[in-house]
């Protein structure tokens, strides 16, 4: 059993697979990343969907038969852009700071949660045509999906925020989601990633998670979740836990990733 405060997250174990030695400078030493345009835009997606998440059972609740496919696609949207304008409106000194459009950021965020209001539309026809509306229509879909999801183990020692999880109730299984801005390749880190988020789901909801599937582009993949890359989890899990014990990892062989580092100099003085 690990205590709260040496519970590693998902990203930091993205972060070591990238290079452990930048982990090492921003946890332990302090060194935080800049915080640039492109991070300020992450952040406030994930503020948001999470909002989002939150309150989805009471939006559907709005949802009758008498409701067409457009009407439940503007029902989400309209939902989405209150819960966008509030987070962009607590945040709009930074978001002068960077010289972003607020508009092109909800509109950006719509674009980017298409794809999740049409598999929630279809979930939602099917139960509508089943005699279900309103209140029931939550508790009586075929599937449901959570948006923004965050999960912690004190067995596990690990704590993460899924990009989306997926409950078949055909046959009672989770499915773990993890969107990728890039287009089509998946690298191993994916892999662990979504084989940590799949650990977690099964600790939550004590049950076995067997796939996972990482979104690049318009492209899905499925991942087998192994005991291996399991065991590889809870290795770099441990790995990252000593670095508080004083631990410095060595130098990047890869420097390619060391020419564009902004910690390079902090770096090359350990």
């Amino acid at each position: 059993m690990y205590s709260k405060n040496s519970l590693v997250s998902v990203s930091d174990i993205v972060s070591w697979l990238y290079c452990p030695r930048k982990l090492y400078l921003n946890k332990v030493c302090g060194l935080e990343t800049r915080l640039n345009r492109n991070m300020l835009i992450g952040r406030l997606k994930h503020s948001i969907l999470e909002n989002f998440s939150k309150n989805e059972e009471r939006l559907i609740s709005q949802i009758d038969k008498n409701f067409e496919n457009l009407d439940i696609v503007f029902l989400y949207e309209n939902y989405l852009r209150k819960i966008a304008f509030n987070i962009l409106s607590e945040n709009s000194r930074l978001i002068e700071e960077f010289m972003i459009d607020k508009e092109s950021i909800i509109k950006k965020i719509l674009q980017d949660f298409s794809e999740d209001i049409k598999i929630r539309v279809k979930s939602i026809r099917d139960a509508l045509s089943k005699g279900f509306s309103k209140e029931n229509l939550w508790k009586n879909l075929d599937c449901i999906y959570f948006s923004e999801l965050k999960l912690e183990s004190e067995t596990l020692g690990l704590k993460g925020r899924v990009d989306r999880v997926a409950i078949l109730k055909k046959d009672n299984s989770l499915v773990p989601y993890e969107l990728k801005s890039r287009e089509d390749k998946i690298f191993f880190s994916d892999e662990i990633q979504i084989t940590a988020y799949a650990m977690l789901l099964e600790h939550h909801y004590r049950q076995a998670v067997k796939r996972g599937i990482i979104e690049t582009g318009n492209k899905k993949h499925e991942i087998e979740i192994t005991e291996k890359n399991k065991n590889e989890v809870l290795r770099i899990a441990d790995e990252i836990r000593k670095l508080k014990n004083g631990f410095i990892p060595p130098i990047q062989s890869n420097f390619n990733k060391c020419r564009t580092c902004e910690f390079y100099e902090e770096c090359m003085k350990l």
